[in-house]
């Protein structure tokens, strides 16, 4: 292809990255005239994959500057813009043919687009935020920074009236995922190299808001906390880009300290600055649930889920403003035994993403916990549309789980008028037997602890010794807290059967506070089932 019409010059830095690759320069091929790749020292095919798509792959040695790295690869690039993307990221294919005519009539010097940072194995529950990723390609613009190295600051130095264009155009990254922080030690590298730009550039609020979000990430909130707040009192702070997410990272950091009153006003004012980013909204009900203002949190968090995501200039997570909010207000409305409140947050969850799990289980264990396992499976119905015989047996499966027996099969009868593969699901759980022995289980369970004296290596003292000597001393320990937390359970909902149509009971126990104390209780809620 001949130079003049080289639009768009791909630029990327690696090291040791053939595993990754081969999917990022596949994602870019439709956009990028050509590709240069700055190898700072790979020991693995890294190299001889990029000269595969056809790209000039550039050996550098590693300097512990990202910038200077990457500066490399623009000096030796021709095309008119500048495209920069890791090895551990995959550009959306359905942008390539837009962004290219976007790029050839735009009047931007530059062009952000939206990252979406995937931190399990699909594309829910990361972090969503736009990104600078494409420039003009100009002799004085380079990068500067020697980790998260920018580019803007020198793009405004060259044209201080230059005009930045927000695309829809996603870029996928993989990076933040466990596995790939393990593997190449980034906190460790990132750290020290944070550490080195505070001492050297002490100044700069983009240092000490980095280091900041690497404490956070490793667990260290008070360090955080600490990052956060110096960065917040840099002179600079009200016209920075991220400023709205440094205030939202103070607030998270207060809730991990504890610190739930000093949360709630951090997040009131955070939302009254920032009064569209719903992020802040969710979180400021979140401060106000943990210092114990359940009104005041509902009220937020609907507020919440009336603004929706949060808009395209904002770094939001994915689920704040709808269904991870929605699962929010729902846990909310089980502490204030607010029963339609929650039947509508978690099914609002579920409306916006039919995948998650957990409002499902909630809800499921608040009507049986509740005394309403009756009303169950025709709530389901009338709220729920499963159009497949999949999802049918999931809620199915999912009510056994939750020991609402009765409910699964009412459920399952309830679809099997629709013939076909719904009546054979019926038809094959009935033959099983969907009355699991998990109910005799527990009667038999709660039988015998009955009649068990403390101490004598059947109750909790044996039953340390049997969990300790098959697992260890921490496993154990969560054993034994599942087996007293199982008893306390199966006492207090015997009690609740005692009471019958009784609301009070004894020294004024109501079945309202039997209840509460139920759902305070750990119960299995889905997480770690495939969506």
């Amino acid at each position: 292809m001949a130079q003049a019409s080289r639009l768009v010059s791909l630029c990327m830095i690696v090291k040791d990255e053939e595993e990754q690759l081969p999917r990022c320069l596949a994602s870019a091929r439709n956009i990028a005239d050509e590709i240069i790749v700055v190898d700072t020292g790979s020991s693995d095919r890294t190299a001889a994959i990029a000269r595969q798509f056809g790209a000039n792959v550039i050996h550098a040695d590693w300097e512990g500057d990202f910038a200077k790295a990457r500066n490399i690869g623009v000096e030796q690039a021709v095309g008119d813009w500048i495209l920069f993307l890791d090895a551990d990221e995959e550009l959306d294919s359905s942008a390539c043919a837009g962004l290219r005519q976007t790029l050839r009539g735009t009047d931007a010097q530059g062009l952000f687009l939206q990252i979406w940072n995937v931190l399990g194995d699909d594309m829910r529950g990361g972090t969503v935020h736009p990104v600078l990723r494409l420039f003009r390609r100009d002799p004085d613009i380079r990068f500067e920074g020697k980790i998260h190295e920018q580019i803007a600051a020198s793009v405004l130095r060259k044209w201080p009236h230059a005009i930045f264009r927000l695309t829809e155009a996603k870029i996928i990254h993989y990076g933040y995922k466990p596995d790939q922080v393990a593997s190449k030690n980034k906190l460790e590298r990132n750290m020290k190299l944070l550490e080195q730009a505070i001492r050297e550039e002490p100044e700069v609020t983009f240092h000490h808001y980095n280091i900041g979000v690497e404490h956070l990430r490793v667990g260290n909130a008070r360090q955080a906390l600490g990052a956060f707040r110096t960065a917040r009192r840099q002179a600079d702070f009200a016209e920075l880009s991220y400023a709205h997410l440094i205030v939202k990272y103070e607030v998270r950091c207060l809730l991990v300290l504890g610190l739930a009153a000093e949360a709630v006003q951090a997040a009131a004012e955070g939302a009254a600055a920032y009064p569209d980013y719903s992020d802040m909204c969710h979180y400021e009900a979140v401060a106000l649930a943990e210092a114990g203002r359940l009104h005041a949190a509902a009220k937020r968090a609907e507020r919440t889920l009336e603004l929706g995501a949060a808009p395209p200039q904002y770094h939001t997570e994915d689920g704040i403003g709808t269904y991870r909010t929605a699962y929010l207000l729902g846990r909310i409305k089980e502490a204030l035994l607010d029963g339609q409140g929650v039947a509508d947050a978690y099914v609002l969850a579920l409306h916006h993403y039919s995948g998650f799990n957990p409002p499902l289980y909630r809800l499921c264990h608040y009507m049986r916990k509740t005394g309403q396992q009756a009303e169950l499976a025709q709530l389901l119905t009338t709220r729920l549309t499963c159009p497949a015989v999949e999802a049918v047996e999931k809620v199915a499966v999912i009510l056994l789980a939750t020991e609402c027996e009765d409910a699964a099969l009412q459920w399952l009868r309830q679809h099997k008028r629709l013939g076909g593969e719904f009546a054979a699901l019926v038809g094959r759980f009935e033959r099983q037997g969907a009355q699991t022995t998990r109910t005799t289980d527990r009667k038999e369970r709660a039988a015998e602890w009955e009649g068990e004296p403390a101490g004598n290596g059947n109750g909790a003292t044996g039953q340390i010794e049997r969990d300790a000597g098959m697992a260890g001393g921490s496993a154990g320990a969560k054993g034994l807290l599942s087996e007293m937390c199982e008893r306390a359970d199966l006492h207090l909902e015997r009690l609740q059967s005692m009471l019958g149509k009784s609301r009070r009971v004894g020294n004024g126990v109501s079945t309202a506070a039997l209840a509460a104390l139920r759902l305070a209780m750990p119960c299995k809620e889905g997480w770690d089932v495939p969506q």
